[in-house]
């Protein structure tokens, strides 16, 4: 009868754990070289560079909105704006090469070799400013949905009033375009009438 000391049995148990817990801390290091940034993914550094960034970008978000839903013809200029906008940002957390990265080559976005292919282009247009809007929405750039406004003290911080005279308190408004915020900041004022 062969005898097993329990020390035969702890030892190698204690060398495939050692060795599990090194190739997982190696593997996580691996990742977080290859995401950079601290370990954040590409969206979340475009997302944090938007939000460190977010006056800069007033009044640009519905734009990027209505051609992700086909509803915009200058599909290019709004992503000309965001990437001026974003090439001229003050701070840079390795998201303007990013920004660039996904949404940087609007102008040929859609161009064969000879023409442009308007269909094509216009599904590549949405498709992309789909993309950004995911990713405001990550960020907590949010779109209101308000179909009505009570007009209140805060109504015209809000929003744009397209009506005669000036916003009424209690009284009901229609809104045109909703209201984007970041926390408690009006990003992209709405319209009413």
């Amino acid at each position: 009868m062969i005898f097993l000391s329990p020390l035969s049995f702890i030892v190698p148990m204690l060398i495939g754990l050692i060795c599990g817990c090194a190739a997982g801390f190696g593997g996580m290091t691996i990742l977080n070289k290859r995401r950079g940034n601290g370990g954040l993914s590409a969206k979340q550094t475009i997302i944090a560079g938007i939000q460190q960034n977010i006056g800069d970008f007033s009044e640009m978000f519905e734009p990027v909105y209505s051609v992700s839903v086909g509803k915009a013809n200058k599909q290019e200029e709004v992503f000309a704006e965001w990437n001026a906008k974003v090439r001229d940002s003050a701070e840079d957390n390795g998201y303007k090469a990013l920004f660039d990265k996904y949404f940087g080559g609007y102008a040929s976005w859609g161009k064969g070799k000879k023409k442009v292919k308007e269909k094509k282009q216009n599904k590549i247009y949405q498709k992309k400013a789909k993309k950004l809007v995911k990713i405001f929405f990550k960020g907590n750039i949010l779109r209101g949905s308000d179909v009505f406004e009570t007009g209140c003290e805060t109504t015209a911080e809000r929003y744009d009033y397209v009506g005669e005279g000036s916003i009424e308190t209690d009284k009901q408004y229609e809104v045109l375009a909703p209201v984007w915020t970041y926390q408690d900041t009006v990003v992209d004022k709405g319209v009413i009438r």
